[in-house]
């Protein structure tokens, strides 16, 4: 178990910079590495020593190489770290805000906002505590539609989201979680930048998926609001990326998408289709997410 403790450490240091090495050292033990074969042919004993209590740090290059040594990857440092200084894991988070929005647990995503704000009050030129509030109220919109973004804060997340010139994993599930509030020409634009090859992180295995939820719910908005053009070529995107059968709910997710693009272009037999993949989901005990899809089905036989 990861616990903090306040090492005697140097004053020129601060308890963030000294808690990377406390980390490293958790996780050394807990993978089984000497510090010999931690260090191995990149730094002495004698320095690793150093680091793991917090009497130095590491240089990057170094502190890399140490990672890949003992076979942990910068998520997993990442979280680690965040627990050790109880902070709050951006990964972590983003759970908790999707269960939440699962359950129609207003109230839960009330106080996350409520907490955001508060930090606000002390900080209110942060911009990522900003965006985060613009998060939250865009998620509370999908459980209570009398939630909303001001004009302010849309243009604030937009301007965000245009001049970024790499994309991570915060930035895609801001997208994911905000685009209902975007025009669609403009969150056309914002995907296709999302999307471009030139990211270098795009091939990355959790940016790929991320990016996947991401467009999935993309389309799902573009076919609502009947905008089909740039749904179609999201779905023919996805068919191209191979999604891989270990994420099956987001191929499932895909054949529906793609179902609904059909059926509000015309074709009354993709009704079919969307109807088997509830059938999967409840056969697989997806209750919360089968019944979101049995509501939507429902509509669309009422609208019919």
């Amino acid at each position: 178990m990861l616990n903090k403790k306040s090492p005697k450490c140097s004053p020129e240091y601060s308890e963030e910079e000294l808690a990377i090495g406390a980390v490293f050292k958790f996780l050394r033990k807990s993978k089984g590495f000497s510090q010999k074969e931690a260090a191995s042919n990149e730094i002495s004993i004698p320095q690793l020593s150093n680091f793991e209590n917090g009497k130095t740090i590491l240089v990057t290059h170094h502190f890399i190489a140490l990672l890949r040594n003992i076979n942990v990857d910068m998520l997993e440092f990442q979280n680690a770290y965040n627990q050790y200084l109880k902070n709050k894991d951006i990964l972590l988070f983003s759970v908790k805000l999707s269960d939440a929005v699962m359950d129609k647990d207003v109230s839960k995503l009330n106080l996350y906002l409520n907490q955001i704000k508060a930090q606000l009050t002390l900080d209110p030129q942060n911009k990522r505590l900003k965006l985060d509030a613009i998060r939250i109220k865009s998620l509370l919109y999908f459980v209570d539609q009398s939630n909303t973004i001001n004009k302010s804060e849309q243009t604030f997340l937009i301007n965000y989201l245009f001049d970024l010139k790499e994309w991570g994993m915060y930035d895609i599930r801001l997208l994911g979680s905000c685009a209902q509030f975007i025009d669609v020409i403009k969150l056309a634009e914002l995907t296709n930048h999302m999307i471009a090859p030139l990211q270098a992180n795009i091939e990355l295995y959790h940016i790929k998926h991320a990016v996947t939820q991401c467009l999935l719910n993309i389309i799902n908005i573009f076919v609502e609001q009947k905008t089909f053009e740039p749904a179609r070529r999201l779905i023919a995107y996805l068919e191209n990326s191979d999604i891989h059968e270990y994420f099956m709910f987001d191929k499932l997710t895909l054949i529906y998408n793609k179902a609904n693009y059909s059926y509000q272009k015309g074709d009354a037999d993709a009704l079919d289709v969307m109807k088997k993949c509830l059938k999967v989901l409840e056969f697989c005990g997806c209750s919360k997410t089968a019944t979101q899809v049995s509501d939507e089905l429902k509509k669309l036989d009422h609208h019919d």
